[in-house]
């Protein structure tokens, strides 16, 4: 049963992360334009960014739900970045932005950490998993044990560094063809259009 937490973290990261989001988009891009091994520097960051995002929904959850209730227009903003980052995959030739002097870029760890802690559609994602999870499955909230609040996180790290993981694999194999690079942006640009689409529809209806 104490293992329980560990898996149950682990399938919920593991889910949650499936589809296509700003790290799991980092993550392939890196892979595909340099390597697996830095596009992985960006899962990990991801991975501690969506531990925190979990510990918050954990411990606050009455509270961002109230926030998001008050405040529809976070999700609508990110409903329209996700457009324009789409729209932006799928045109032929992207623009090419120069500096006279060149920007000192963060390292992949933070602009993973960021792109999954900054993530409100995440934050809310937590807060309706655990709620089940608790209901549901198993007792998990911040009255827990610590030993299985840390099992239970380390299964949320493992899980979403192990789907990343599996899309920058993916992204670094099909990289190795111009063809497929193309192909491959075509369908981040679909997607990501696909998602904005769904949450445009539920933003709508709720």
């Amino acid at each position: 049963m104490t293992l329980g937490y560990f898996i149950v973290g682990l399938v919920i990261a593991a889910l949650g992360a499936a589809p296509l989001g700003a790290s799991n988009i980092a993550v392939i891009t890196t892979s595909s334009n340099q390597s697996l091994s830095k596009g992985m520097y960006i899962a990990y960051g991801a991975g501690l960014g969506e531990v925190i995002l979990a510990f918050l929904a954990l411990c606050y959850s009455p509270l961002f739900s109230d926030f998001f209730t008050r405040n529809p227009w976070v999700q609508l903003v990110f409903i329209i970045s996700f457009l324009a980052i789409g729209i932006f995959f799928l045109l032929p030739k992207k623009p090419k932005i120069s500096f006279k002097k060149p920007l000192k870029s963060p390292s992949k760890f933070f602009t993973g950490f960021i792109l999954a802690f900054a993530n409100p559609p995440v934050l809310l994602f937590w807060i309706l998993a655990i709620s089940i999870t608790h209901k549901y499955v198993l007792s998990v909230s911040d009255m827990s044990p610590m030993t299985l609040l840390l099992l239970f996180f380390s299964g949320i790290y493992t899980g979403k560094v192990v789907t990343l993981y599996g899309y920058g694999k993916w992204s670094s194999k099909v990289s190795q063809n111009n063809g497929s690079k193309t192909k491959l942006y075509k369908g981040v640009g679909i997607a990501l259009i696909a998602i904005a689409m769904v949450q445009g529809v539920r933003f709508l209806i709720s």
